[in-house]
């Protein structure tokens, strides 16, 4: 039976006061209980991550540290993080037995996104990468979709996985089938709009009323940011030419020079 000496906290990102609480209380039972609160640990730097982890401190008392990515810690305001934590460290967990957490710097949906992979028992912690409910938006600048497809191939390429605990939603214990249903939903959403675009769409309005049809008009603002994620990524690979800002066109399908 295994019996943790250690505990992390991982994103306490709500902005409501009585959740806010709720988390002190039962942190506070835990440490009732003989566990030490190693660090309040954040994934990445978006408001729905972070919102809590002053009110925490508050509550907890001082002595509590925070630990991100540097460029997530660059994002923040507000709030200190006292310690960086970079691709490749671990975050070992006292216990019987001990608990090993692989960091991985895994950018694309914020610059600073940090994965966390526990080989021994086949977990990985997704943050916001991946997640059981909801989709995942990659909003420009602070997104970025070509970092985005490189960090779920990085995350598909791991061994042994048996679980995945996402930022939002219930576990999901098919790892490497949801990754692949990532992955294939990206690709297959990136064709339309490249198809899209060579029919003539120049804006992202113009490709979300032509490809998103299955998104709520609510959602369409996201969708749009969306849409220049994955033009950025297109013209990166020559395949579309910004005209500015807001505006792009096909770049020619076959570049070589007339004879």
């Amino acid at each position: 039976m295994y019996s943790s000496e250690e505990i992390l906290i991982f994103d306490p990102g709500s902005p409501y006061e009585d959740e806010q609480l709720a988390l002190a209380e039962f942190v506070k039972g835990l440490v009732n209980e003989g566990r030490r609160i190693k660090a309040i640990v954040l994934t990445h730097v978006h408001p729905d991550h972070v919102a809590g982890v002053n009110p925490l401190i508050s509550t907890l008392g001082t002595g509590v540290i925070v630990a991100a990515h540097q460029q997530t810690a660059e994002g923040l305001n507000g709030i200190v993080v006292d310690q960086f934590i970079e691709d490749g460290d671990t975050l070992r967990l006292a216990g019987n037995p001990t608990i090993h957490l692989q960091a991985l710097h895994t950018p694309g949906h914020a610059r600073g996104h940090l994965c966390f992979h526990d080989r021994d028992r086949g977990i990985l912690l997704t943050g916001d990468n991946i997640v059981g409910l909801g989709s995942v938006l990659i909003d420009p600048p602070e997104g970025d979709m070509r970092k985005y497809f490189n960090s779920l191939q990085r995350m598909k390429s791991l061994g042994g996985l048996k679980v995945l605990f996402g930022g939002h939603g219930p576990p999901m214990a098919n790892p490497y089938a949801k990754i692949d249903e990532y992955i294939n939903h990206r690709l297959e959403r990136e064709q339309n709009i490249l198809e899209a675009i060579r029919e003539g769409a120049g804006t992202a309005k113009e490709v979300v009323a032509r490809v998103y049809t299955d998104v709520s008009p609510k959602a369409h603002a996201m969708a749009e940011r969306a849409v220049l994620a994955h033009v950025e990524k297109l013209e990166a690979e020559k395949l579309v030419t910004r005209l500015g800002n807001e505006q792009f066109r096909a770049a020619p399908t076959d570049p070589r020079p007339l004879q």
